[in-house]
């Protein structure tokens, strides 16, 4: 019984410990997009018409320290990465995604 409630109570703060994880990354993506100066939906045009492809998926990247935009285009069926900037909508980079 001792052994139960003791892995209980790990599975617990294991869980307390992910959510709080999750809610930080929310905080932080929150904050990226605050400071953007695009909104996402700018920043999936400009993938699109320098991929010449259509947006399948689109989010903010929490990774950097300023606003970016990721962004998946498909064309010629390839999936590609776009990296756009949140405060000029400038497209930083370009990478086919190969695990697609």
């Amino acid at each position: 019984m001792a052994r139960l409630k003791t892995l209980f109570t790990t599975v617990s703060v294991l869980a307390g410990l992910a959510a709080g994880t999750a809610m930080a990354s929310d905080a932080e993506e929150i904050r990226m997009l605050a400071q953007s100066k695009i909104t996402l939906q700018q920043a999936i045009d400009a993938a699109q018409q320098h991929q010449g492809g259509q947006a399948f998926e689109a989010s903010i990247d929490d990774d950097s320290f300023q606003p970016v935009y990721e962004v998946s285009v498909v064309k010629d069926n390839r999936v590609y990465d776009v990296w756009v900037s949140g405060l000029d909508g400038k497209v930083l980079r370009v990478r086919e995604d190969t695990k697609h």
